[in-house]
């Protein structure tokens, strides 16, 4: 099947269709977004030099490479300051506009793009409930968010279209990036060219009725879920949204405005069906408008009277023995952990928000950040737990040159001459006084700890 085919059921909805074929044809922009839960803007920035980037007018985070480069081989990559993620697909978590101490769902998390994105946008606090049905997605999803620095979230494995009997009337926003037939990867893989077809849209039609109904169910009143996926189909968009105005008549859609960024209404009539007026809130993202993937995107509300959510009113833990080790080792203060659980699963350590901590409604899968695994009376720190908390250390750490940090990366020893600051053990690694990885000093040469999956590749 040829592209012209795959997409010619649409030429009445996008009356541009020239202009849209002849993007659907162009390979997509590589764009990332910044991490700023592990750095500051411009250390990362810093650190992006040699690469030709251009910020997105819409999303101060984002940025797109004016030149050809694999993003997964850059050393911000591996440090998790950087997520390579697509310019549409970073919309629906900007419409959904979580808050930091906020209760927030993300129904369909793997691989975590837009779950990271959320914490992100919660400034690490409150919590995140990261939802896959796939157990194999998970391992991704797992991976993605550590390596981002999440401390905020509880990852859970549960059918989206039984959310809501486990968790009803819970959560303060509701994003559902829902699986579809995935037309709008065009730009990035010809891959939907082989398995596209009208049948397979039914079949996701179905599948996004019964996720979004039980989202919905989810949601506190007076809260906000946002839908979207990457087709075109109107039976995977339009028609979900339709179906669920007229099932629950307290759900309402909100307008959608992004400044600097184009998007298209949403389409009423399709094949002989009207939906509902309402229908034109929802946004269409065509690629001709942004040079991006099509994308659709709604944003919906529950309206009624928000009720009290009962809190776990348990003691929260903080079994502090790997926290005072971390803090004797480098010069730390203990009141930076002031406000967060700490507690042991297994051999290691972890760090939540009390939030995340106390989320008992279900067996999380996994909740917090690692802080790291005990030694006998030392602590070997996580290196993502070092990029948010071994700010400003006082004792046993090494600034690096650039080059010796590249190197250091990679797996490779460098060599230190010995101070009074340094002693044998596990140290930190800074560069321009921000923490990077953490190593082991033998009195002559720093060995990396970085582990092998996480070190830049040679």
């Amino acid at each position: 099947m040829k592209i012209e085919q795959l997409y010619s059921r649409y030429k009445d909805i996008i009356p541009d269709f020239s202009g849209f074929l002849e993007y659907a044809n162009r390979p997509l922009k590589k764009s990332f977004r910044i991490n700023t839960l592990k750095a500051k803007k411009d250390s990362i920035l810093l650190l992006l030099k040699d690469l030709k980037t251009e910020p997105l007018p819409f999303y101060s985070d984002g940025y797109f490479l004016r030149e050809k480069c694999s993003l997964g081989n850059h050393i911000t990559h591996s440090l998790g300051l950087i997520y390579a993620q697509e310019i549409a697909s970073m919309v629906p978590v900007t419409v959904l506009d979580p808050q930091p101490g906020e209760v927030v769902l993300d129904l369909c998390a793997a691989p975590g793009s837009k779950a990271t994105q959320i914490g992100q946008a919660m400034k690490n606090q409150g919590l995140l409930v990261a939802n896959e049905m796939n157990r194999k997605r998970i391992v991704g999803l797992l991976h993605n968010i550590k390596r981002c620095g999440l401390l905020n979230e509880a990852v859970i494995s549960l059918r989206g279209q039984k959310i809501d009997r486990v968790l009803p009337d819970y959560f303060d926003r509701i994003l559902i990036d829902a699986p579809c037939s995935a037309e709008g990867t065009i730009r990035k893989s010809r891959a939907v060219l082989s398995h596209w077809g009208l049948k397979n849209i039914a079949v996701m039609a179905k599948i996004q009725k019964g996720i979004i109904t039980s989202g919905f169910r989810a949601l506190r009143s007076g809260g906000t879920m946002v839908y979207s996926t990457c087709t075109i189909a109107p039976e995977e968009n339009e028609a979900v949204i339709a179906y669920l105005l007229q099932r629950f008549p307290e759900a309402d859609l909100m307008p959608i405005s992004i400044p600097h960024f184009k998007t298209r209404s949403g389409i009423t009539k399709w094949q002989g069906e009207t939906f509902d007026k309402r229908l034109a809130s929802c946004a269409r993202i065509l690629p001709q408008d942004n040079d991006t993937a099509p994308f659709f995107v709604a944003k919906i509300t529950k309206m009624g009277v928000c009720r009290h959510r009962v809190e776990y009113m348990g003691k929260i833990e903080f079994q502090g023995s790997a926290i005072d080790f971390f803090c004797r080792r480098f010069g730390i203060a203990v009141k930076r952990f002031q406000g967060y659980a700490v507690f042991q699963e297994n051999d290691l350590s972890y760090i939540a928000t009390p939030q995340a901590y106390s989320f008992w409604e279900m067996k999380a899968i996994r909740r917090g950040l690692e802080v790291g695994k005990i030694y006998g009376q030392e602590i070997k720190a996580d290196n993502d737990f070092v990029q948010l908390f071994g700010k400003n250390p006082t004792r046993n750490f090494y600034e690096t040159e650039e080059d010796e940090m590249k190197k250091f990366l990679r797996g490779k020893i460098v060599k230190v001459v010995p101070t009074a600051h340094l002693e044998k053990g596990f140290i930190i690694l800074s560069y321009k006084k921000a923490p990077i990885a953490v190593g082991r000093y033998n009195g002559k040469e720093i060995k990396s700890a970085v582990k092998r999956e996480r070190r830049i590749p040679l």
